[in-house]
């Protein structure tokens, strides 16, 4: 171990993506690949709390553009609805969702709040591959089926969809993104194939879990950063509010590496790039989420 090790910083540049994870660790699936280490169980169950999220706003978030809201699994969270309808208030907002808890009366509300707003909802589903077998070996059966009828509903209402797909077996992602495309007009979806962010396998959680892995230790070198343009990093404009704290990105939210306080004064802190997400992302040379 290079106990030597000093690590590169990134600043704040604008608060322009604000996360609230309303659920840390509960959702309905238990994927093999989630990096959370999700659980199904009922009395793991926690919530972020609607007061965290109205404290939020009360610091300074002129440069604010999308509110994302994650988990888990959103849709599990008690006041869901209310805290749609309020943050439509404020701004765009992405639900990040593994689609299967909507169905037509949960679109239709949250259409009723959209029409109401100012501004629009997005729905970002997960959807890890475009054959059924393949996507459902990992998140289980009949998980393929439930997100098509989401989209669809969300086609059906004019709600803006797209997908988020993590690159199981790291296959090629032009071929990936030609395969969703097919898969779109195979189920009639008017989707833009482009609208897919395909993110690397976060070998942390349930994953390195269930592949027995030991933890990985690349570390982004101030070498690495030569040329790199730091603003395409969700941290530069980026923060997670959970229940525990304030993080720099989503994929931290279970590493005390990624907290960087207790509330939103804290965000303007540096975000130090010594993790292996880190590093993942600097290599990538692209946002992993935003």
């Amino acid at each position: 171990m290079n106990i030597s090790y000093k690590a590169p910083s990134a600043e704040l540049l604008k608060l322009e993506n604000l996360w609230f994870q309303l659920s840390k660790i509960s959702c309905n699936l238990k994927c093999k690949h989630c990096y959370l280490d999700c659980h199904q169980d009922s009395r793991k169950r926690n919530f972020l709390s609607d007061d965290k999220i109205i404290n939020a706003f009360k610091t300074n978030l002129s440069d604010l553009k999308m509110i994302y809201l994650t988990g888990g699994e959103p849709f599990l969270h008690p006041k869901f609805n209310e805290i749609v309808k309020y943050c439509l208030k404020k701004s765009n907002v992405t639900i990040c969702s593994n689609g299967t808890l909507i169905n037509e009366k949960k679109i239709k509300v949250l259409k009723n709040f959209e029409e109401e707003s100012q501004h629009n909802i997005i729905f970002k589903l997960s959807l890890d591959h475009y054959m059924e077998g393949r996507n459902d070996e990992y998140r289980g059966s009949g998980v393929f089926k439930k997100v098509i009828n989401a989209l669809k509903l969300a086609q059906k209402y004019n709600i803006k969809a797209g997908l988020n797909c993590a690159n199981l077996k790291n296959e090629d992602e032009k071929i990936l993104r030609a395969g969703f495309h097919s898969m779109f007009e195979k189920y009639d979806l008017n989707m833009d194939k482009n609208n897919i962010k395909i993110i690397p396998m976060l070998k942390m959680g349930n994953y390195a879990k269930y592949y027995n892995m030991s933890n990985e230790t690349s570390n982004v070198s101030f070498e690495d950063l030569k040329n790199f343009d730091m603003n395409i990093l969700d941290c530069k404009t980026s923060r997670v509010i959970s229940i525990d704290g304030v993080y720099s990105c989503p994929a931290l939210v279970n590493d005390p590496r990624g907290k960087l306080g207790d509330n939103l004064n804290a965000a303007v802190k540096n975000v130090y790039l010594e993790t292996q997400t880190c590093y993942n992302c600097v290599k990538r040379n692209d946002r992993l989420f935003g």
